[in-house]
């Protein structure tokens, strides 16, 4: 019972933030591929280290250093039905309708990849911008 009891003390504002070292649990699809390489890109650029996590309430990722928190695109942590239709759907399914991530179609897909390609782009931005820096030094 102590243990029981411990585990809840650590585990549960963990989870009542919607963060998880391992969010989102278990789920492998395109989508939760393209959040960690945009996140990944973001947490390196940034030099807040690794991707660490992703939080379906705030919609953001998380870095293992640092405190900058990176918005995800906002429909991914949106639930697929409007909320007068998870009655229903919960009936038929017995859970909640998935989040945008979760269900994964083309238009969720391709709402991730811009964002990816927008990190893409900043790092390229970054990157040209401290080496012209570099090289004006020396000249």
């Amino acid at each position: 019972m102590l243990l029981i009891t411990f585990l809840l003390m650590i585990l549960t504002p963990t989870f009542l933030n919607g963060e998880s070292p391992s969010w989102p649990l278990g789920i492998k699809n395109e989508c939760t591929k393209l959040i960690r390489e945009g996140g990944q890109i973001a947490c390196n650029l940034t030099g807040e280290g690794d991707y660490y996590s992703m939080s379906i309430t705030n919609c953001w990722v998380t870095c293992t250093r640092g405190f900058n928190m990176f918005m995800l695109p906002d429909p991914e942590c949106k639930r697929v039905l409007e909320s007068y239709a998870w009655d229903g759907y919960q009936k038929l399914f017995g859970k909640l309708p998935p989040y945008g991530f979760e269900d994964c179609d083309q238009e969720d897909i391709d709402r991730l990849r811009k964002w990816v390609e927008r990190w893409k782009e900043y790092r390229e931005i970054a990157i040209r911008a401290m080496c012209s820096k570099k090289l004006n030094k020396y000249t």
